[in-house]
């Protein structure tokens, strides 16, 4: 089975200074409270994991320390979501209160995703216990001509070369299909997500990032479309549970 056709994620930080009992308790109620709230309350939604960063962007902070991936059956399901979302708020389920950490909480991203490729095609990103995501844009100005270009170098030589340049186990591409919350100068295009098979690969993979030329890899240079693309974060995630 392939990653979900649509996808849905929550970025939420909590404050810096919070102690580890009480994140703790965050994470015991979003994992065994929320969670199965979200899903219960939203047709369609098959599934929740829950991921903590691993490592944030090396050019300065960008991730939130949590996301919550939700993954969502159809099209269908992810519309009335959004129609829901859109519409008055006693149409929206009604979660529980949580924890001191909890109401604490700051919500940095949500965001909708629909599918457009796995490497290898019966393969889940989701199934491994770290992801790398990649979020970006094609160059500026890009009509529908260059982004067929931009998605065809992706899919078919880019993502190939990263997955043998870096030892992931598997690779997915999905577009923007609803931005609700982003912050400034606002959401990518287009997320890559990379499967990395265990914590010392995660470590390794980590480490070279910090480098000069991370991993020695040497990509192809791609169409200009992909030459001048503009590349929001570079994030790593551990599964949490």
């Amino acid at each position: 089975m392939s990653d979900a056709l649509y996808t849905y994620w929550v970025g939420m930080d909590i404050p810096a200074d919070t102690s580890a009992a009480d994140v703790a308790a965050f994470n015991d109620f979003y994992s065994n409270v929320h969670k199965p709230e979200v899903l219960a309350g939203n047709p369609g939604f098959l599934r929740g994991r829950r991921y903590e960063l691993a490592q944030d962007d090396t050019r300065g902070p960008r991730g939130p320390r949590f996301i919550a991936a939700y993954d969502i059956e159809s099209k269908e399901a992810a519309q009335l979501y959004i129609t829901r979302n859109d519409g008055p708020a006693s149409g929206r389920p009604v979660y529980s209160d949580g924890p001191a950490a909890w109401q604490k909480r700051y919500t940095k991203w949500r965001l909708m995703w629909q599918h457009v490729l796995n490497n290898p095609a019966a393969v889940q990103v989701s199934a491994s216990p770290y992801m790398y995501l990649v979020g970006m844009n094609a160059a500026a100005g890009s009509g529908e001509a260059e982004l067929a270009q931009f998605n065809e170098f992706y899919n078919t030589i880019h993502v190939p070369e990263v997955l043998a340049g870096y030892g992931f186990v598997s690779g997915a591409r999905y577009k923007n299909m609803r931005t609700f919350l982003h912050p400034e100068p606002g959401a990518p295009n287009f997320l890559a997500m990379y499967g990395i098979k265990d914590e010392a690969a995660a470590k390794s993979f980590m480490k070279d990032r910090l480098s000069a030329d991370p991993g020695g890899n040497s990509f192809s240079a791609g169409p200009p479309p992909w030459q001048n693309r503009d590349t929001k974060w570079r994030l790593t995630y551990r599964l949490v549970g």
